[in-house]
């Protein structure tokens, strides 16, 4: 088999958590041209929150969504039903629901968006 047709040398290894000018995300279609991280497939995004903190209503229309709590818990809402997060759990968002959230301690979030689409979050 010829294998170097499977080398598109599109690659980048890095910190999660040095991805400050980027608010946290550090995969997606948001970067510049050429960067390695630039990918319409999916948003990947890693951020901590402070006790308090609040996700406002929002809903996707065009992507999905996935929030692994690494550490902390938080309550989350779908379409007014309340789901509880704590250190270990996951929310899977299917698209056009309703989402908000407030984080009930510090915590740490690793999300996942795909397909990337930056400007589809709508706030109700």
């Amino acid at each position: 088999m010829d294998t170097g047709k499977l080398r598109n040398d599109k690659y980048f290894s890095g910190k999660f958590n040095s991805f400050k000018k980027t608010k946290g995300w550090f995969v997606g279609s948001f970067f510049d041209e050429g960067h390695p991280c630039k990918t319409d497939k999916l948003e990947t995004l890693y951020r901590e929150h402070k006790k308090g903190d609040i996700c406002k209503p929002h809903y996707h229309s065009q992507k999905v969504e996935l929030i692994i709590m690494l550490d902390g818990k938080a309550r989350y809402n779908v379409n007014d039903k309340d789901v509880m997060l704590d250190s270990g759990d996951f929310l899977f968002i299917d698209i056009n629901n309703i989402v908000t959230g407030e984080y009930l301690e510090d915590s740490k979030t690793f999300s996942i968006h795909s397909p990337s689409i930056p400007t589809d979050k709508t706030l109700v």
